[in-house]
């Protein structure tokens, strides 16, 4: 790319694929497209530029928390495990993923930029941030303005293009009641915890908590991604956010008692011993266990009285 004519323009894109860079030139924006393989090259003159339209992307708040909550918990196993191998297995992923998170956040707001020309309508995949789009728009404006001249209020463009798809019908979302069911299974499993500690001797009760902390699992991402669009409550999902940070102190309990009842099972193997050791997530009696029947009673009676509050005041 000689100096003399192209400088950077914005930061590069990458992906699995490839990458795109966008390069400035004295009368001309290079959009440079490459899959490692071959290099694809789109110029666009000034004199044929008609718009550039950046569109801010929804927020990420609500995933990059639940990224965040489920690196420190994975990064929490360490003290789940004895081998040295798996302390540093877990510590060192979860501080990429936590590190990853932190980048994204402090690279900004997400956006969308196009780019319009009389016969074309171009995604300039660099432009992927505000902070870059603000940056691009200050460069690019002036020297497209240079050359046709700057828009007065009164005037106005003709469209890039003509559509010519009808409009789709509008979607009429529903807020459905998967939160609801969530914090159910919350008070359910506070039970069932509950349950555990008063009659140690009843292994059955593990058996099913076993499945319903697998339906907790799985709940807690689907009710935060179909919020999405959907639902305009906030209390109910602040108090789901918060609930991660709990299952993650869980998921380190439940992985002590799941190690120690293996090494347990391996001892009686090498001793001949063929009885059976019956397996409990939480110890009986034990703070942890506490911790674990008290948080998802408040979760569930506080997520319920949200969700009939919010729901009424929305009507």
């Amino acid at each position: 790319m000689p100096q003399s004519i192209y400088t950077r323009l914005t930061p590069t894109k990458r992906n699995i694929f490839g990458y795109t860079q966008l390069w400035l030139a004295p009368d001309h924006i290079l959009l440079l497209i490459s899959s490692q393989f071959s290099e694809e090259y789109k110029r666009f003159a000034f004199t044929d530029i008609q718009s550039i339209v950046v569109t801010e992307l929804p927020s990420r708040v609500v995933p990059q928390v639940i990224m965040i909550l489920a690196a420190l918990a994975w990064s929490g196993l360490w003290f789940a495990v004895n081998l040295a191998f798996f302390k540093w297995t877990f510590a060192i992923t979860g501080a990429l993923a936590l590190l990853w998170t932190i980048i994204d956040i402090a690279r900004g707001q997400r956006c969308r930029c196009f780019l319009h020309t009389r016969v074309s309508k171009e995604l300039l995949a660099p432009v992927s941030r505000m902070k870059t789009a603000r940056d691009f728009l200050a460069t690019v404006r002036p020297m497209t303005e240079a050359v046709q001249g700057v828009l007065l209020p009164e005037q106005h463009l003709e469209a890039p293009y003509t559509a010519w798809e009808p409009a789709p019908p509008e979607l009429v979302s529903s807020t459905g009641y998967l939160p609801e069911v969530l914090f159910a299974v919350f008070l359910l499993d506070a039970a069932l915890i509950w349950a555990i500690i008063h009659f140690p001797n009843h292994p059955e009760i593990s058996g099913v908590l076993i499945n319903t902390l697998f339906a907790e699992f799985l709940l807690i991402p689907v009710a935060l991604l179909r919020r999405r669009g959907r639902d305009a409550r906030v209390i109910i999902y602040v108090v789901i956010v918060l609930s991660i940070t709990g299952f993650g102190f869980d998921v380190v309990t439940m992985g002590r008692q799941l190690f120690g009842w293996y090494l347990t099972t391996v001892d009686k193997a090498k001793s001949g011993d063929k009885s059976t050791t019956f397996i409990s997530l939480f110890p009986p009696g034990g703070r942890r266990a506490m911790i674990a029947y008290t948080w998802r009673a408040a979760a569930g009676v506080i997520g319920l009285a949200a969700s009939f509050y919010e729901r009424r005041k929305k009507r």
